[in-house]
This record gives structure tokens, sequence and C-alpha cells, in this order.
């Protein structure tokens, strides 16, 4: 309904689930993702959907890039060659206007829900540290 509300539609979203081990040993299933963000759904303009053009409003064009990018990209939708990614990973950087792109999507995005411009921090990290300690206390 949000999104309705600035033109945006909310095509879908992916629900990321893993187990792990609580402190008496029991298995338990957690989700372990961010949910409703550009980064785990498909948000597409909603003018440009009525006018047949689909504009993504997420991280598909990034992976889009990543896919066009590389020679195989095979080694980027595989899980059996994780080694192989990593690798990919380490020894190759991304274009910064890659990245660049990416970041304007998902604050473009974020500009439209919140209807307001996306003030970026000139320290993320430590703000980030600041609230897991003082609002939170897992830093101390």
């Amino acid at each position: 309904d949000a999104l309705a509300k600035v033109d945006q539609i909310f095509v879908d979203t992916k629900f990321e689930f893993g187990y792990v081990r609580d402190a008496a040993g029991n298995e338990k299933l957690i989700y372990m993702d961010e949910v409703g963000t550009p980064d785990s759904s498909r948000i597409w303009d909603e003018k440009e959907y009525q006018a047949g053009n689909i504009v993504e409003n997420s991280k598909e064009g990034f992976r889009q890039f990543l896919l066009n990018h590389f020679p195989d990209p095979d080694i980027l939708l595989n899980k059996e060659r994780m080694p192989e990614r990593e690798a990919l990973a380490r020894e190759n950087a991304l274009p910064l206007e890659a990245l660049m792109d990416i970041s304007r999507t998902y604050t473009g995005i974020a500009e439209k829900i919140t209807g307001r411009p996306i003030e970026l921090s000139d320290n993320p990290k430590q703000e980030i540290i600041d609230v897991l300690g003082s609002q939170y206390g897992l830093i101390d």
C-alpha cells in the first residue's frame, strides 16, 4: 500500500531462511534476510508499467550487469562454484559507475517512499556501531 501511494508496484519479495543452533544446541529455523527492500524484492515504476515498460527499482539491473560483465556467469549462479566466486570477487574490481548506479537506484526508491532526500552519512560504519551499542547494547 505504501508503494502504491508513490506510484510503485511491489511485484514480489523473497524470504531466506536458515538453520542455527541455539545456546542449548537445539537447531532453530531463522529468517535471515530483509523483506520488502530493493535488495530482496522487485519494485516496478507503475507509470512506466502502464505504458508497457518495466523500470525496476531493485538490484535486478545490477545483477544483470554482473552476469554480463564476467565471461562465465555460471560462476555467479552455481553455488557449487563458491571458491571460484570468491576468487572472482577478490581479483576483480567492479567499475565505480556500476556501483554508483545501484546506489542511485536504492537511494531513489528510498526517497520516493519517504518523500524526502536521503542524507548520506560521512561515517556510516561508526553510525552503525553507535546504534548497536547505545540503542541495543550489542557493542561495548
